[in-house]
């Protein structure tokens, strides 16, 4: 499995960075600045660092690589405007490094 670094990424201060990985196989998926205590239901494409998917192209969405399960869905934020991937709540899971 090849892994990707994401052109568009930046740093972000008071973030801490999650491992995402598949549910049913545990193969990576990406690794994320998460800001604050909140639920995480979503990935900003900026702060994505690298993950299985290349990031500098358009994508409907996030698969995993080894067993095909849907990740997540694109989709524009309402309030902000941004590009983000709505996350599948039992398609993933989330480690804190």
């Amino acid at each position: 499995m090849e892994i990707f670094k994401n052109p568009n990424c930046r740093k972000i201060r008071g973030s801490h960075i999650l491992d995402v990985v598949c549910a049913q196989c545990k193969c990576f998926i990406a690794k994320y600045q998460k800001v604050g205590e909140t639920n995480f239901v979503k990935m900003y494409n900026d702060r994505i660092i690298e993950g299985c998917v290349d990031f500098s192209q358009y994508h409907g969405a996030i698969f995993c690589p080894n067993c095909g399960e849907r990740i997540a869905t694109r989709y524009v934020t309402k309030i902000d405007k941004q590009e983000a991937y709505r996350l599948v709540p039992s398609a993933f899971n989330k480690k804190r490094v």
